[in-house]
């Protein structure tokens, strides 16, 4: 798995602190390490979308909790400083690699607003277009760790999966909680 994680990086990570490409992806990962949150902040003071926004934050939240008990628990070094060659082209983060937290907290944003979305009767070409907005985020923010040479494709392969995983479970929890839909089958 190493060799593949490296192969996969070298292939990835840019190595250039210039250009287009790595001005956007300075902005997704600085996006995606939290400021995105503050779009959240308008949600809380709507009385229709409060409870929503609430548990939303929640997730994130839980998410990144649970990141920081794995990253301790995994401790492994971030590829910059184990990888000859390989430089920190942001700010070279000092926690553990794995998972990526960047790529966990904006899947579970993107699962979270996906299936809220999915169950909110929205018009379908709006409702798809909010969803890929959303997916295509947390990729573009999972893939800017690689391309500035903070993290390793395992670290926001597995982030995202959890991430993913995270979100989806808190809009159901929300949904349940705001509209009464049951999170999982009643018992006969």
């Amino acid at each position: 798995m190493d060799e593949i994680d490296r192969a996969m990086l070298s292939w990835l990570y840019s190595g250039r602190a210039d250009g287009c490409l790595y001005g956007a992806m300075v902005v997704l990962s600085a996006v995606g390490g939290g400021w995105g949150m503050l779009a959240i902040v308008p949600w809380l003071f709507a009385h229709r979308t409060r409870r929503v926004a609430a548990w939303l934050i929640g997730t994130l939240l839980f998410t990144t909790t649970l990141v920081f008990v794995l990253k301790a628990l995994v401790g492994r070094v971030r590829p910059y400083a184990c990888i000859p060659g390989v430089h920190a082209l942001c700010f070279a983060p000092t926690d553990p690699s794995f998972p990526s937290g960047h790529a966990a907290g904006s899947a579970a944003f993107a699962a979270f607003i996906s299936t809220i979305v999915l169950a909110s009767g929205m018009a379908r070409r709006l409702a798809a277009a909010v969803i890929v907005a959303s997916v295509v985020f947390a990729i573009g923010v999972a893939a800017s760790r690689v391309v500035l040479g903070v993290h390793f494709p395992s670290d926001v392969i597995v982030g995202s999966l959890l991430g993913s995983l995270l979100g989806w479970a808190g809009a159901r929890r929300a949904r349940a909680d705001v509209d009464g839909t049951p999170t999982r089958a009643p018992i006969a």
